[in-house]
């Protein structure tokens, strides 16, 4: 590759790598509800997904798949339904609620009290420490899944990649080593991400924020759900 093939490889990446997505939500989710470890936990889990898509697009495979209508609508509409059950879950976390009032004595021959006031939404529960072990477990599950399950990514690799490299011996290598290159370059932009969000976590995580964020999330995963699944 020329110099200016280089340099057009590493911009062009760069502009999708910042274009907010699936990705960006989870990541900024996970970091603010529960500390920079979960967000390099999601970050882990969409490098391991990004090499599997990586080395299926080196070896042919993920052209196949682009290329077979049923592979593709399966791998689509699974993905979509899995956004879609993240996207629930947060939202449903964060529904309105009935307080439940303290027990009050009863004079004789009063009735039986009426329903509690409705409190309006319900406080997004303290998070757990993020070191626990379900909280990792989970955020990796999310960015493994959410990533494989990705038909852009699928796509972005067999159309974009190609792109950048030249048919013949040796095309396979190159195709590696650009699919490296802007993993690391992804890796490089989430990690920079990560620590910023961590320093604003203090104000991230009052109730209010929270609670914006949280549905914020789950629209958004939502949105994204319903326009993968409606796709071609």
């Amino acid at each position: 590759m020329s110099d200016i093939q280089i340099i057009s490889f590493v911009a062009a990446s760069l502009l999708i790598i910042i274009v907010p997505g699936v990705d960006f939500a989870l990541v900024t989710r996970q970091t603010v509800r529960y500390g920079r470890r979960a967000g390099f936990v999601v970050l882990a889990g969409l490098v391991v997904a990004a090499l599997v898509h990586a080395s299926f697009a080196t070896a042919g495979l993920s052209a196949l798949l682009v290329s077979s209508p049923t592979l593709y609508t399966v791998l689509r509409v699974a993905g979509a339904l899995y956004l879609l059950y993240l996207g629930g879950t947060i939202l449903w976390a964060t529904r309105p609620r009935r307080a439940v009032p303290a027990a009050q004595p009863v004079p004789v021959g009063a009735g039986a009290p009426g329903p509690g006031p409705d409190t309006g939404p319900a406080p997004v529960p303290d998070a757990p420490a993020a070191d626990e072990p379900h909280v990792a477990r989970r955020s990796f599950v999310m960015g493994v899944t959410s990533q494989l399950l990705n038909v852009k990514v699928v796509v972005f690799y067999v159309s974009f990649v190609p792109q950048f490299v030249t048919p013949g011996d040796g095309a396979a290598a190159r195709t590696a080593v650009l699919a490296a290159t802007f993993i690391g370059l992804a890796v490089l932009w989430w990690a920079c991400y990560i620590m910023l969000i961590d320093r604003l976590q203090p104000w991230l995580t009052r109730p209010s924020v929270l609670v914006v964020i949280e549905r914020l999330t789950g629209l958004i995963l939502i949105v994204l759900a319903i326009r993968i699944a409606l796709s071609r």
